[in-house]
């Protein structure tokens, strides 16, 4: 009914409605600003009184001072990035790996920065992002900053979800404005404000395409975003879209949800120029072909961006992105840069490597909210001196002498990628579990799933080496619909992220392996059983349906483990996962220190009966000492055969990280590999599982599916890991750690996390169905690059 209400008002007669929405607006504006205007004054007395009088010298100095003037929840929506936001660090410093080749003796007296964008010219070329929701930031929000950019002689591109209406903004007077666009599920919401852009005299639509859906943003969440009472999303006003509900998590992700057209595709960049004769910029290409396809869509221009790093995490820094889809271009329209410019050294950069002008964002907004106006006009001013003198000392006296050779560029000299941060707080991913299991959980039991082998390196590179994955999205695909759905080994599960075999689970929990294995059967999912379990094959069995698999160790005394295959087979288990990397156990420094042993209350419960269920004490590690006198050291791929013997079920074989090994599997009869190094708890120095995949996937050459195990935390690591080759990937530590904290909710809710982290992972990459993920959708440490490399080190 709602939606009817929404049609009917659009069909009949938006424009008036605006019109009238507009002069009332008009009457109660100066009140309102003079009101917001006394409380702004108040609150910027109070901030010199507590940090006193800084003279601002460069515009990353406005950052503190706004977030010190602003609202937790408005500076946090300003400031941060998606996920892990490593992109948004990246940003950033990507731009400090190229550095400057200047020539000298050169006549710089005279120093021309003019240019001309898309016919308009402009005094320099530094432009004005789109910012959204600007009246958070200081009452006269978007007013102020057309205003400045005005008095700058420059371009401002102003927001769909502005404070502002694109009519009150052409109010402030003359200058040269772009208008950033959604495409709304209604149509023909997003005719009329088109038309109304135009008539108030904007000279150019940037269409954003990035934003099927709004990624995950956890301080949003966290804060549970909305906009303020007070403020609405002007373009919007009438027609019951100019208002964001609260939510559970963000109102944002919410609205977006409710209101953004996932069906978004190339055939609407053609639709828009039906219907405007506005130059159309399309804003969030990464990737050459999605910049050949804009120009065959008649895109008038490019907009390197990736959204400020609040969509897709892991995708390269703009500044690392721009020159492939300069050259994919061919000089045939103009590319520009959004994203991570600070400096005037940066505007040169990206000239130099082919933009023909950036635009700056947060820059804006936080010298918005400390100074208002003049904060922005102080911004345009010093980036502009900046560049000014950037140029001077680099021997050009005009854009046309900036070349590529006044710079090396980070994939001219490869090395190394930069390492990855996280941070903490309410749940908001898998990770933020392992804090709470550490407080939650004894030393000794803590330290048994947290802890690797002797000096650690591949524990801490097995995460570290998905960071060094970055990403090459594809743009306007229709997304609306996501499919995850797979099939292993003939059973279709609901998503390839599956549960690893985990030891001693009781100790975590004291439903232990019952809680995981009714969290996977709710989710749809395999869980894959630890010989080492606290609970027996059958009393796991006993929780219910669901697809499970056993991960079996070979002890010296073969009729143990033939009864025991023979028992998961008739409990129904599916499969078995063969470990083969734990001839002896590694070297794990903390169980040493801590004289591991299982606690007195549990024991191995599928040999009790058998003298095999206790582990004694011992002057190391008991488990080590268990090792050795039970585990067969003489196991070889002939026992890979045996197995076959003795049982129908499949045999994947878990721990096989070269590409000789996986082809010596496929001739022993594996129905499958798990590429694993044993969380890092074996050999110390092998590489981490996400570099050794594509190698074992390569040997392979299809003929048995190939798993990951090892290191995945996120949606994103999930489908680096498919991209690369793997069929499906299982988790093991998430599921210990969120155990421990919350019982089966908690595995549940990583499973859930996961599975919602991948298919926002999938829409913002453009791909529907795990077929459509390909090796083209990423870019790792080890390609050859054809063109600039993001992964390369100066």
């Amino acid at each position: 009914m709602r939606e009817k209400l929404r049609n009917t008002q659009v069909a009949s007669g938006l424009d008036t409605t605006h019109l009238i929405f507009v002069r009332i607006s008009s009457t109660i504006l100066h009140l309102q600003l003079l009101i917001h205007n006394i409380i702004f004054q108040l609150s910027s007395i109070l901030i010199k009184t507590n940090t006193g009088k800084m003279e601002i010298t460069n515009v990353t100095e406005y950052q503190e001072i706004a977030k010190q003037k602003l609202p937790k929840m408005v500076y946090d929506y300003y400031a941060s990035g998606a996920e892990d936001q490593w992109t948004l660090q990246e940003n950033r410093n990507a731009f400090a790996r190229i550095l400057f080749r200047p020539r000298i003796l050169i006549d710089v007296n005279k120093i021309d920065m003019s240019t001309t964008v898309l016919g308009f010219k402009i005094s320099m070329p530094i432009m004005i992002a789109p910012t959204a929701m600007q009246k958070m930031a200081h009452p006269e929000g978007e007013y102020a900053t057309a205003r400045a950019a005005s008095a700058a002689g420059t371009i401002m591109t102003l927001s769909s979800w502005a404070t502002s209406s694109v009519e009150e903004v052409a109010s402030t007077g003359p200058g040269i404005r772009f208008f950033q666009l959604y495409v709304y599920k209604n149509r023909k919401v997003v005719e009329q404000l088109v038309r109304r852009a135009e008539k108030a005299g904007f000279k150019a639509i940037a269409l954003t395409v990035d934003t099927p859906r709004l990624g995950r943003r956890e301080s949003d969440i966290k804060n549970r975003f909305t906009l303020p009472p007070n403020l609405t999303l002007k373009n919007f006003e009438g027609l019951d879209l100019g208002k964001m509900d609260e939510a559970n998590d963000s109102g944002l992700a919410s609205y977006v949800a409710g209101q953004i057209d996932r069906t978004l595709s190339w055939k609407d960049v053609q639709w828009l120029q039906t219907i405007t004769s506005m130059p159309i910029l399309v804003k969030g290409v990464l990737t050459g072909e999605d910049a050949r396809i804009a120009i065959q869509a008649g895109a008038a221009g490019i907009i390197v961006s990736n959204h400020g790093a609040r969509q897709l995490d892991y995708v390269p820094a703009t500044i690392s992105a721009l020159e492939e889809v300069v050259k994919a271009t061919q000089g045939r329209v103009p590319v520009f840069l959004d994203g991570g410019v600070r400096r005037g050294t940066d505007v040169f950069k990206a000239l130099a490597l082919g933009a023909s002008g950036i635009f700056i964002g947060r820059p804006v907004v936080f010298s918005l909210a400390a100074e208002g106006e003049l904060g922005v006009r102080k911004v345009l001013q010093m980036l502009r001196d900046e560049f000014e003198l950037t140029m001077a000392l680099s021997g050009c006296r005009s854009l046309s002498e900036i070349t590529r050779n006044h710079i090396v560029a980070e994939w001219d000299t490869p090395r190394h990628l930069p390492r990855l941060n996280t941070g903490e707080m309410e749940i908001t991913n898998v990770s933020e579990y392992e804090e709470i299991a550490k407080k939650k959980l004894p030393k000794m039991a803590y330290d048994y799933y947290a802890s690797g082998a002797e000096d650690q390196w591949t524990l801490q590179e097995n995460r570290n080496a998905f960071a060094r994955i970055l990403f090459r999205p594809r743009i306007l695909i229709d997304v609306s619909k996501i499919d995850m759905t797979t099939t292993v080994l003939g059973f279709k599960i609901s998503m390839p992220i599956m549960v690893a075999p985990t030891a001693f689970q009781k100790m975590a929990h004291p439903e232990g392996e019952y809680a995981t294995a009714r969290a996977a059967s709710a989710a749809g999912t395999i869980m894959t059983l630890s010989s080492w379990a606290t609970s027996s094959v059958e009393e796991v069995a006993s929780t219910g349906p669901g697809i499970r698999f056993f991960q079996l160790y070979v002890y010296k005394n073969r009729k143990v483990v033939e009864q025991l295959v023979r028992r998961a087979e008739k409990a129904g288990f599916k499969a078995i996962a063969l470990t083969v990397d734990t001839p002896r156990l590694g070297r794990r420094e903390s169980d040493i220190k801590n004289r591991f042993t299982l606690p007195p209350n549990l024991t191995l419960k599928n040999f009790e009966g058998l003298d095999l269920g206790k582990m004694d004490e011992a002057n190391d590690s008991g488990l080590a000492s268990y090792v050795s006198g039970q585990i067969d050291r003489t196991l070889s791929w002939k026992d890979v055969q045996w197995l076959q013997t003795i049982t129908k079920m499949p045999i994947l074989v878990k721990g096989v990280i070269t590409g000789e090994d996986a082809r010596i599997a496929v001739q022993a009869g594996a129905a499958g590999i798990i590429v694993s190094n044993h969380g890092a708890r074996q050999l110390d120095y092998v590489p981490a599982t996400i570099s050794a995949l594509e190698e074992v996937v390569k040997a392979t050459q299809g003929r048995i599916p190939v798993f990951l195990d090892g290191g995945v935390r996120r949606g994103t690591d999930v489908f680096k890991a498919l991209a690369l080759g793997a069929s499906g990937i299982f988790i093991g530590r998430p599921v210990v750690f969120s155990l421990a904290a919350e019982g089966e909710a908690g595995v549940r809710k990583v499973l859930q996390m996961l599975r919602d982290e991948f298919e926002l992972t999938m829409a913002l990459s453009g791909c529907r169905s795990l077929k459509e993920i390909t090796r083209n959708h990423i870019t790792t440490e080890w390609d050859t690059p054809k063109g600039p490399n993001p992964l390369a080190r100066l």
